[in-house]
């Protein structure tokens, strides 16, 4: 405000930004291989190699605001206050170094073809962890082993049978998180101690932690490979079993300190699950062609080790899954359109009973006792997800249908309204008409008035996001979309070969063509429910040409 009159801060005229980034990278890498066949039944193996990146990268920015086109010059901005200043920086420049060195070495040896084992052994190393040098390389294992049973004498009479091959392996394998430092970080800032007096500070970001070091992963797998009717059925089943520890994560420091929480090597979590791969060759004859690929995925995942500052509200998903979702249980409305809330024991309670709401409308409760009150709803991740394939050819032409699909999820989504703020000049969905009325039958709550009687349950929906925290906000989110269909055709030969092309096809690709899915009205697109301003998946159509020559 200028003179009692809203002016903007900045001068009459375009805004003009200009950007650059390089990025310069840098590999060497040698590899020795031997490989030798003894009496036609042993093969051996070995390979062993070292590699070492470089890669640094440079983005500069600037901004400039009054820009004329016709003049190609700018205006300077002066700004109000230093904290206007830095939320609309004019430059801005960054730039990150990062080099590994890697060692690695792999070996297999097999005996009358028929059982192979494997082992590999990789040390990696990284400036990331930059305060304790034993921390800084990690020997990254694993064994495996094949058995091709179905070339033992004893399976000779099974004619039906192509193929049949056991497999299993353990490994371990690290990640490096570089977003989280073995050093005190702190980054230079600007403040007003007085008018017109603007000081340069120091702010510390995170705490020092020289004991950072690789995340860890652990695997177990084990698989089946078979090979039915000369390999018109092939099916694939594994299973496996990961444990990740040492994962990067946030741990409550004492306040004396001058830090309230730090990122450590101390969380932990489970992922196990099945995966099949069913390919079939359903016809196969001159002409024509009919294949089919299925893909299913099993997968659970637990959190075994997580923790939230003493003052969170919302719980840890610890024996959780990673996509955990908490809500509050409700149970319908009351007579006045308000929600009711389902609590642990099984009573249904007002919000002012659930909560304990003082007059002012917070709740009396303790941290721990609000995260009691959440109920879990299920996970953002999906439970089965795949794809379905056919294949079809007909002489040159070939038509490709591509379905995936994820099911057993559920997403959280925004409140369609709210129940105590409503502008009737605002763009709204259709969950506004089931909203309950006095004298209706609404299922949705009822947009709130404040009244003295219930002036806490309306002062805490409208000044805490308990409202955006209701079970009626989870949706279910189970889809299966046409990913893709695709119509190609070769060219015959012998109109190409006259004219000097050795090869040459069209195609025509429609994708993302439709999508069946659980209810998302409301909504452009069951797989962005989670974002209201998400744009839908576009279909598209491409033409393609290729030719080889």
């Amino acid at each position: 405000m200028i003179d009692g009159e809203r002016k903007s801060i900045f001068p009459d005229g375009g805004m003009k930004k200009q950007g650059e980034s390089n990025t310069d990278q840098w590999t060497w890498k040698a590899m020795l291989e031997w490989n030798q066949r003894f009496n036609e039944i042993h093969d051996v193996e070995l390979m062993g190699g070292t590699e070492v990146r470089h890669v640094e990268s440079e983005l500069l920015t600037s901004t400039a605001y009054g820009y004329d086109d016709r003049t190609l010059t700018t205006q300077p901005v002066l700004f109000p206050t230093e904290s206007i200043g830095q939320r609309y920086p004019l430059h801005e420049e960054a730039h990150t170094e990062n080099a590994y060195v890697s060692w690695f070495a792999t070996g297999s040896y097999t005996f009358l073809h028929r059982y192979t084992l494997g082992a590999s052994v990789r040390f990696d190393g990284s400036d990331v962890f930059g305060v304790a040098k034993k921390y800084r390389y990690l020997p990254l294992y694993s064994f495996s082993g094949l058995w091709r049973a179905k070339d033992e004498k004893f399976m000779e009479g099974v004619k039906w049978l192509e193929e049949l091959n056991l497999r299993a392996s353990y490994g371990l394998q690290g990640n490096i998180d570089k977003n989280t430092s073995p050093y005190l970080i702190g980054t230079f800032n600007k403040i007003s101690v007085l008018p017109d007096n603007v000081e340069t500070i120091i702010a510390a970001e995170t705490a020092p932690n020289p004991n950072l070091k690789w995340e860890k992963t652990k695997n177990v797998n084990a698989g089946l490979d078979l090979g039915f009717l000369h390999n018109r059925i092939r099916l694939t089943v594994d299973y496996y079993y990961r444990r990740s520890t040492d994962l990067i994560s946030s741990r409550q420091l004492p306040l004396e300190t001058g830090f309230a929480m730090t990122t450590v090597n101390w969380a932990s979590m489970e992922n196990k699950g099945w995966e099949f791969a069913l390919n079939t060759r359903n016809v196969a004859t001159k002409n024509f062609t009919w294949t089919t690929s299925l893909n299913l995925g099993f997968n659970k995942n637990k959190i075994l080790n997580e923790t939230v500052a003493e003052n969170s509200t919302y719980p840890a998903r610890e024996g959780y899954p990673v996509g955990a979702i908490f809500a509050y249980k409700t149970a319908g409305i009351d007579a006045d359109g308000y929600p009711l809330f389902e609590a642990k024991d099984g009573t249904v309670q007002t919000a002012s009973e659930f909560f304990q709401l003082n007059r002012f409308g917070a709740s009396t409760l303790t941290a721990e006792e609000q995260r009691d009150l959440y109920t879990y709803m299920g996970t953002t991740e999906p439970k089965c997800s795949g794809g379905f394939i056919n294949t079809f050819e007909l002489g040159d032409w070939q038509l490709n249908i591509n379905f995936m699909f994820n099911l057993g999820m559920k997403v959280r989504t925004q409140p369609s309204y709210s129940n105590t703020y409503f502008d009737r000049g605002l763009n709204t969905n259709h969950d506004i008409l089931h909203r309950w009325v006095e004298g209706g039958s609404g299922t949705m709550p009822a947009l709130l008035t404040s009244t003295t009687d219930r002036a806490n349950e309306y002062t805490h929906f409208s000044e805490y996001n308990t409202y955006s925290m209701l079970d009626l906000w989870v949706r279910k989110q189970n889809y299966c979309r046409l990913q893709s269909v695709r119509l190609g055709y070769r060219i015959p030969k012998k109109y190409l070969t006259p004219i000097g092309i050795a090869g040459a096809s069209l195609s025509l690709e429609a994708r993302n063509l439709f999508v069946i899915a659980s209810n998302y009205d409301n909504y452009l697109d069951p797989e962005t429910m989670g974002n209201p301003y998400a744009q839908p998946i576009p279909k598209s159509f491409i033409f393609g040409v290729n030719v080889n020559f």
